[in-house]
Formats: structure tokens, sequence, C-alpha cells
């Protein structure tokens, strides 16, 4: 079982404790204001982010499984509570968040969210891509910890009135993992995550890279976000 043949992989202890705490005290002590949907741009808000994206834990898995040169694309803080709490259905993660728009064919729709594009790219970028969920507490069943439907990224862009159908004719897989590990997936596994049911904090940091070579001029957003403050 893997990221190879399954499109998931979980990883317990992939950060050391003492990032962990790092991470948290800097969330505990920071201004910035959450949302149902968490905080975006979180390599622009927090300096840990870039320690962590910088670490050997997150490189090396970069070159295991996105040979070339990988960038980040986008960055989310996410923190489930009973006070800030949702349910998320089945789905894929189908966008990506660029520097600006460019028409090409086989992208869109188009968007914008906190002030960042976005657009649906061809399954060929979302193939090119790798999505770190770095865990900061403890995920479970009790507090909504990620469910996802192994090998279900083969399908490739799946029909939205499909989705039900082949969830319940597969195998769900619940995430559950410690603090300081990860769960590594192709955006578009079929993945999904229940409401929290018990007290405490659920804070997730949420990764995406890709090796897809952009258009000439265009940019992944996460590389383009300039911080408040210098990384130390």
């Amino acid at each position: 079982m893997g990221m190879v043949r399954d499109g998931f992989e979980i990883v317990e202890a992939f950060i050391p404790s003492e990032l962990v705490n790092t991470a948290l005290l800097e969330l505990e002590n920071s201004e910035e204001l959450y949302s149902m949907c968490g905080v975006r741009n979180a390599e622009a808000k927090f300096k840990f982010v870039g320690r962590i994206c910088a670490s050997e834990f997150v490189q090396g898995k970069l070159k295991q499984y996105l040979p070339g040169k990988a960038q980040l694309v986008r960055a989310i803080v996410f923190d489930k509570t009973l006070e800030s709490n949702w349910f998320v259905a089945w789905h894929q993660d189908k966008t990506v968040a660029l520097s600006e728009k460019m028409e090409m064919p086989g992208w869109g729709p188009w968007s914008v969210k906190d002030g960042v594009v976005h657009v649906q790219p061809p399954l060929q970028v979302l193939e090119n891509m790798l999505t770190f969920r770095i865990h900061l507490d403890p995920a479970g069943k009790k507090n909504g910890c990620l469910k996802v439907v192994p090998k279900s990224h083969e399908i490739g862009v799946i029909d939205q009135n499909e989705i039900a159908s082949i969830v319940e004719s597969s195998e769900v897989r619940f995430c559950e993992i410690g603090a300081g590990g990860a769960v590594l997936m192709r955006p578009h596994i079929l993945h999904s995550s229940s409401k929290s049911k018990s007290g405490g904090h659920r804070r997730v940091l949420h990764l995406e890279y890709s090796n897809y070579q952009l258009e000439s001029g265009l940019k992944w957003a996460a590389s383009i976000t300039k911080r408040k403050a210098p990384i130390s």
C-alpha cells in the first residue's frame, strides 16, 4: 500500500515534535482571522510554513514522487474545532492557484479566492501534483479526520453525479494519524471529512506541489506571494 498503488500514503512522525511545537506557537500567537475554510496563502502569513517546506522531510518526498523541479502551488492552514466545524462532502481537488489568468485550451473554469486566481487545469497537471496534509494535532474519526477512496485518482476527473455511486461501491479508508504525521496524496483522489465531535483543535497544514511546466510568463501563485515579515 502507498502512494504509487493507492494514490495516498500515511506517514507517522513525518516532522519532529520541535517543528510541530514551533508551528502551534506561531498559530496561537497569530492575529490572522480564521474562517470556516481556514487561512489561504499561508506561505505568506506564517513563518513555520517556509521552514516545513524547506525541510528534508518534505523535500525528500518531493524527490521521490515528483521528479524534476517541484514548486509550491498553494498552502492553507485548517483548524477544525467544535466552534469552527464543517463537513466536507466527497470530492476531488481539481483547481490550482496561478499568478494570473491566461486563456489556455483545456484550462477552466476560472475563479478568484482571497485575491488569488484559481482554475481547473487538464488532468495531466493534476497527475503531476502531490498534496501534503501535515497534522499539527492528532486526527481521528471523532474529530473529523480525512477519508479517502484508494485508487480513485486512477479514474481521472470524475463527474459529480458519479461520485456517490463510486464511494458506495468502494473501500473507504480513515486517515487516522498522530501530531507530526502527514497524509500524502494525489489531489484528485476522492476524499472527504466529517464534522468534529470532540473538543480541541484539528490543525492541518495543507501543501500542494507540482512539477508541471507552466506556459511562459505564468507562475504558481505561491511563488509570487510576499511575506509580511522575513523568515527567521
